[in-house]
């Protein structure tokens, strides 16, 4: 596995593109025709305050990388490593879109289909991928860059437990004991702890779906007590009514945060409390093997299905790091 941190902006060390990048055997899943690879960015949540890299990244890319994927982890802009530079939106989309032009600057050194990038969020990470599914068309990114806007469009997005509406966020919190870290998050990307309605329409993705908006995987808790599932759910009905292509698992557990569910030094509780909702990890590689290859749609079993038949057969896997 090669790994490498880029830094995105000249004189800033706060925010980089980290590397997960296979340097071997191609993955026979992956028909041999559709190679160079593709590629899955990864975005980690936190409150727009931090980026929860090991559990919502490492885990997240690594588990992408072994399924076949050239990966990475983006750490972008958040309010406790900015410094003097400004955090406020549209930063976070800016971190992303220069992420994207790395990688296709890089895509045949690093052996990646440059139509076939893809990218996954959680939580306020998600919200950053969703904004960059419906903006990722307009001024902001192709005018700032000076590039085709087309540079931007991901193949498909994943959105883990993700922050819609901003407006109905602002609602539920009032129901609940002030949450500092929420409102310092407010701050970042906001630049007050009390936005403005046109702040909060502004980074609320559900209200600019359109046809152009690429295909979406959602998954969330229903007893998520910080991010509830009307987030999921509005933005699923936005996506319906404008005919984009969806997918949509809510798990009765879960709560906040369960990534992929599988126990780390920080989490030891995590596989016990949320082995349920961590099941999303196999939906979602299956619902982008039908993007990335569509001719393997007449499967009906995931690349980790293949793998783990592969390891009780004593196979090496498709893949080596």
């Amino acid at each position: 596995m090669i790994t490498e941190r880029i830094p995105l902006w000249e004189g800033r060390d706060d925010v980089a593109l980290y590397t997960m990048l296979r340097h071997c055997t191609p993955n026979p899943m992956i028909p041999v025709e559709a190679e160079p690879l593709p590629a899955v960015i990864v975005c980690p949540g936190g409150a727009y305050m931090f980026c929860s890299m090991e559990n919502e990244g490492d885990e997240v890319a690594l588990s992408f990388a072994k399924a076949g994927y050239q990966t990475f982890i983006l750490q972008y802009t958040v309010g406790t490593t900015c410094g003097e530079n400004d955090s406020r939106h549209p930063a976070q989309l800016r971190d992303l879109g220069k992420a994207m032009l790395i990688i296709r600057e890089n895509a045949e050194k690093w052996h990646i289909d440059p139509k076939r990038i893809s990218i996954v969020g959680f939580s306020a990470g998600a919200n950053l991928c969703a904004n960059m599914a419906v903006h990722w068309h307009e001024p902001v990114l192709s005018e700032f860059f000076g590039v085709d806007k087309k540079c931007f469009k991901p193949l498909g997005v994943m959105l883990g437990y993700p922050l819609t509406d901003y407006t109905y966020q602002g609602q539920y919190e009032e129901t609940l004991p002030p949450n500092p870290m929420l409102l310092a998050g407010n701050n970042t990307i906001f630049g007050t702890p009390t936005p403005s309605q046109e702040q909060r329409d502004m980074m609320s993705p559900y209200l600019y779906v359109s046809k152009k908006t690429p295909p979406v995987f959602m998954v969330h808790a229903a007893n998520d007590s910080l991010v509830p599932a009307m987030h999921s759910l509005k933005m699923a009905l936005a996506l319906a009514e404008k005919g984009v292509p969806y997918e949509l698992h809510i798990f009765q557990n879960g709560e906040h945060g369960f990534a992929t569910g599988i126990p780390n030094g920080t989490a030891p509780y995590r596989y016990d409390k949320y082995q349920a909702a961590s099941t999303w990890v196999d939906l979602a590689k299956t619902w982008l093997m039908h993007l990335v290859a569509p001719e393997t749609q007449e499967y009906d079993f995931s690349i980790a299905d293949a793998m783990r038949m592969d390891a009780e057969n004593g196979t090496p896997p498709p893949f080596c790091v």
